[in-house]
């Protein structure tokens, strides 16, 4: 489980396209040659994104395992990205060394369909620095500045509005006037412009331009596809949770879940999940969020034990002081160990139950543990020391 960072990260977009694997959370990597790559930018307009790496490279395999797996980073990444892994000592990335040097791992490339590098940063990043990265490359591959001088001007040519509202999605400024100030100078938007235009903008759930691409939704699914407008739509509904959770205002709470459930019926209870679980906490609801974590832990134990350790320990950390928190922390991770098939699920259970003074279960939980690496020395050693300082 991860808290949203903006609501421009979260404008997903599942674009099937020749030579992606199967679709995951996280980054979605191209699976064609580099040349494949270049003709898939060139036809998309989208920059080509590469990890250069080493196989022994440990920043690089944290990033494969810790960063590149994230939601946020996926739903930024494959829609605005063509995104490419390439082992700098053998095949492909020994050709792709010679035109582009690579002195130390990672390095991470943003390159144009032109084959020119937008940007380039050596070293491992966090979620954070790795979309940070992603927006700066993007506005300097297309910079909205221009857009916006000629549309003050004037100018509402539909092509101009359309390259003005992505660029301006694409590096995280608000675009809804840019749409709304448009479509008032338009009174027939049947036109395939117009609604690429509607469809871009259509950012925030709680928003006219919104309304109108779910009026015109089965347009937009054959324009489309109806994984994109879905994706879309949740998007938006993600945005408008956000500013729930920023000014507190319950409404929006309550109709980002309404719009999913009737819209996107199959990811409604995620999104109610995680919607709740946000809102209620920062609002101070404890009882509401407490209630939540314990529904999250339900749905979610089987399928997601880690993340679900991971919410009871944040759980008991914060509000260790209150019984009816710790009781849940408790059950909470008690869901996650149960399910566990990895030793993180068990050693978050063995931890809660360190701080709830509960030693004899800790040690029982961090002994599941230990036997799960067995093999792995240094987290052997990590876990017999967690045992002998209970």
């Amino acid at each position: 489980m991860k808290r949203i960072l903006h609501f421009f990260l979260l404008m997903a977009g599942i674009v099937p396209a020749s030579g992606l694997c199967a679709q995951t959370p996280g980054i979605r990597f191209f699976e064609g040659t580099w040349q494949e790559a270049l003709e898939e930018a060139d036809r998309t307009g989208k920059l080509i994104f590469v990890d250069a790496y080493a196989t022994w490279c440990g920043p690089c395999k944290r990033m494969a395992k810790d960063v590149f797996t994230q939601k946020e980073v996926g739903d930024y990444f494959n829609r605005y990205f063509i995104n490419l892994k390439l082992d700098m000592e053998k095949g492909e990335g020994l050709v792709f060394r010679e035109q582009y040097p690579v002195g130390a791992f990672p390095t991470l490339f943003f390159i144009g369909a032109d084959a020119t590098v937008v940007h380039k940063v050596v070293g491992g990043q966090t979620v954070e620095g790795l979309l940070r990265l992603g927006q700066f490359a993007l506005g300097k591959a297309d910079d909205p500045s221009e857009y916006a001088r000629r549309f003050e001007e004037g100018d509402r040519d539909p092509e101009l509005v359309l390259k003005y509202v992505t660029a301006l999605n694409k590096t995280g400024k608000p675009s809804l006037k840019v749409v709304n100030d448009y479509l008032k100078s338009r009174s027939d938007l049947s036109s395939d412009i117009h609604r690429r235009i509607v469809f871009e903008g259509a950012t925030e759930a709680d928003s006219r331009v919104f309304e109108r691409m779910l009026a015109d939704r089965p347009a937009m699914e054959q324009m489309f596809g109806k994984d994109q407008v879905e994706a879309r739509i949740e998007a938006a509904c993600s945005a408008t949770l956000m500013k729930a959770v920023e000014f507190g205002v319950a409404d929006l709470h309550v109709l980002s879940k309404a719009i999913m459930e009737k819209e996107v019926p199959s990811r409604a209870e995620d999104f109610a999940l995680d919607a709740d679980l946000q809102f209620y906490r920062s609002t101070g609801a404890l009882e509401a969020y407490f209630k939540a974590c314990a529904r999250y832990a339900s749905e979610r134990a089987r399928t997601d034990p880690a993340g679900t350790g991971q919410l009871a320990l944040s759980l008991i950390r914060e509000y260790r002081d209150i019984k009816e928190a710790v009781r849940t922390a408790l059950d909470v991770a008690d869901q996650a160990g149960r399910h566990a098939e990895t030793y993180e699920p068990l050693m978050a259970q063995a931890q809660v139950y360190q701080m709830a003074g509960r030693k004899k279960e800790a040690a029982k939980a961090a002994e599941k543990a230990r036997k799960m690496v067995s093999e792995d020395p240094n987290l052997v050693r990590f876990i017999e020391h967690f045992i002998d300082n209970l």
